[in-house]
């Protein structure tokens, strides 16, 4: 299931499994694992996964915990971690993988079975030095029904595939990451994340989870533009929507103020879908009408800068609405913040001097 689900996706084919998979698995593929695939190409479609049955696989007496290994940066420290500086059983280290799945070229060829046996080599030389119990090479002709280029783009299905093979004897599986926290923040950050939710929020709660509680980041799979879609038409959603973040004063009830980011970001999607005139119950429209077109601008300014912003931009040009041009939009932004500045400096002076000499006005 795992291992085609790709290329069933490419080629539009659904998959029908004669045997028993987990149901787990099946519904994080399903509900969640395929969106990420359509995100990533979208030359793939959404499939149907048929399994006979859903059952769980048997475990052995004995489990072991395991990790991939071919000598690099990123064993080392996996390795370090979790054999070396761990003496929990549960947790430490006792099998080292090799998988031969496609990474070093075509698997019926002599070459490359002699590089992936000498690259071998070294991970089972090491496991004996280190007297790590196991060392396993397994090799596979799953590439064969891969494009070369597949490798490099979904490699980690291959390699997830070649880990669940083994999921009779494993209670845990380490998967040595390229990137550290602190950079996944920082690429996140570049294009508008402000918090530690919108970086991790996808991984952090799986680490939450416990062995008889999962808790999944729902959601994920979908756009906030096609999450509007999805609900633009429930009497409750709108009847009952609430979307606003102004937390003034003078915004003291539970009603949306309609002029906020949130509330002009929502009823933009929803004046886009063609639904925001069955909305006017919990947003006053006249309001969004008033600052539509500051809105519009600072979508178009920000434009491939922040998430949301951008799906809005390409939500409306999908629905064919007509936005301010990029000059338009600049020229726009700066004069509603110069004359933000004049406003301020008129009722709280200390304020502009404060921000002008000490963090500057930025955009």
């Amino acid at each position: 299931m795992v291992a085609l689900l790709y290329p069933a996706m490419y080629y539009h084919e659904d998959i029908e499994i004669e045997g028993n998979v987990s149901k787990r698995l099946w519904h994080n593929i399903t509900s969640y694992v395929e969106s990420c695939v359509l995100d990533f190409e979208p030359k793939c479609k959404k499939i149907s996964i048929k399994p006979r049955c859903f059952s769980d696989a048997e475990k052995s007496k004995y489990l072991h915990v395991g990790t991939g290994f071919s000598g690099g940066v990123d064993s080392f420290s996996t390795v370090t971690d979790n054999f070396f500086n761990n003496e929990d059983n549960d947790y430490k280290i006792d099998i080292l993988f090799f998988f031969h799945v496609g990474q070093y070229g075509n698997v019926n060829k002599k070459e490359t079975w002699e590089r992936a046996e000498n690259r071998f080599s070294i991970t089972k030389k090491f496991a004996n030095e280190a007297k790590i119990p196991w060392s396993i090479l397994m090799s596979s002709n799953l590439f064969d029904f891969y494009l070369p280029r597949w490798e490099y783009d979904v490699g980690l299905f291959c390699r997830v595939a070649s880990i669940l093979v083994f999921q009779k004897v494993l209670k845990r599986y380490y998967v040595s990451n390229d990137y550290s926290y602190g950079e996944l923040r920082r690429m996140n950050f570049a294009l508008g994340g402000e918090c530690i939710a919108e970086y991790a929020e996808a991984w952090l709660l799986s680490l939450f989870s416990t062995s008889t509680l999962d808790i999944l980041s729902d959601g994920i799979q979908f756009k906030r533009s096609d999450k509007i879609q999805r609900i633009k038409d429930n009497p409750f959603v709108q009847k009952y929507l609430n979307v606003c973040v102004d937390t003034s004063e003078e915004h003291t009830g539970a009603t949306n103020c309609s002029c906020c980011r949130k509330c002009l970001e929502t009823q933009f999607a929803l004046d886009c879908a063609g639904v925001l005139s069955n909305f006017s119950n919990v947003f006053d429209v006249k309001k969004y009408k008033k600052n539509i077109f500051k809105y519009e601008c600072h979508i178009v300014k920000h434009y491939g800068k922040n998430t949301f912003d951008t799906d809005n931009v390409n939500f409306a040009r999908a629905k064919g609405k007509k936005l301010p041009s990029n000059l338009t939009a600049n020229i726009a932004c700066t004069v509603y913040r110069v004359a933000h500045i004049f406003k301020v400096a008129l009722t709280n002076p200390k304020k502009v001097f404060h921000r002008l000499f000490s963090k500057g006005f930025g955009v």
